[in-house]
């Protein structure tokens, strides 16, 4: 297992993808947070936990917008396993290690150390920014909390692509599937039930078909950073989503589904 994970690690050091992509999420998250530290500097509507909570997430603990760094160093877990087949090293790695089981537990541990490592980063960005700038500081437990949720997501999300890319065996593919799943097919599934709920002969009653929206992954696990959501409007509808930790839980097994599906595949499928 140590031969593994210092395989991964060496073979992450000398990819320029890690390089490039980490730097990417922090640039975003410089820029964005200058910006955004410049615009609150001048009102009065942003205090306490809410400045830093608005800043960190670049708008995202709103619920107004997706977390930006977690798609960008999601790619990272793509990435992990997609580019062992795009550029056919899979075979190399499984020479140099054969045992599947040590290689797939490498990459879910590198991908998790980074991934979190890479979100607490751009966490602090955000905390040096609104340092920088005089802006209300976060309570510890605010700090805390956000800094814990945002990283765990991040780290969350980045295995979601490796186990895409797992069970594709196509990078691209995995890429895409990162993207248009949280994004496209949650809004699309939201938009059907709602429909539905609005059609139905008791529209504001709790629960019922409404239900199958507590349990969107992406959306669910958003709840780690998020401190309110556009889906909070759908409350007359009777949706009651889960908390911080009840939607982190419903993203982890959905994670680990995911990765047990590409696990699976993955001792089963020729190199």
């Amino acid at each position: 297992m140590i031969d593994a994970l210092r395989y991964e690690y060496l073979r992450l050091r000398t990819i320029r993808s890690t390089y490039w992509l980490i730097a990417i999420a922090m640039a975003f998250q410089l820029v964005m947070s200058i910006v955004l530290a410049t615009v609150i500097s001048t009102s009065d509507a942003f205090v306490g936990d809410n400045t830093f909570d608005v800043i960190s997430t670049i708008g995202a603990s709103s619920g107004v917008a997706p977390l930006f760094i977690a798609y960008i160093i999601g790619l990272l877990g793509v990435f992990s396993m997609g580019h062992e087949y795009r550029h056919g090293m899979i075979r190399a790695t499984l020479t140099a290690i054969p045992n599947r089981t040590h290689v797939f537990v490498a990459k879910i541990v590198t991908t998790v150390v980074i991934s979190a490592l890479a979100a607490l980063l751009c966490v602090l960005i955000a905390l040096l920014c609104i340092v920088a700038y005089g802006l209300d500081l976060p309570t510890a437990r605010g700090l805390l909390g956000m800094a814990a949720g945002t990283a765990v997501f991040t780290a969350l999300f980045s295995l979601s692509g490796m186990a895409y890319a797992t069970i594709t065996r196509n990078q691209t593919a995995a890429v895409a599937l990162l993207l248009l799943v949280p994004s496209v097919l949650e809004s699309i599934i939201r938009a059907i039930v709602v429909a539905i709920k609005a059609a139905s002969d008791d529209p504001t009653s709790e629960g019922g078909v409404m239900n199958i929206l507590k349990f969107l992954p992406y959306d669910a696990g958003g709840k780690l950073y998020t401190r309110a959501s556009l889906a909070d409007l759908l409350e007359f509808l009777g949706y009651k989503p889960f908390g911080a930790v009840g939607g982190g839980i419903v993203l982890g097994v959905f994670v680990a589904a995911l990765l047990g599906i590409g696990y699976a595949l993955f001792l089963r499928r020729d190199a």
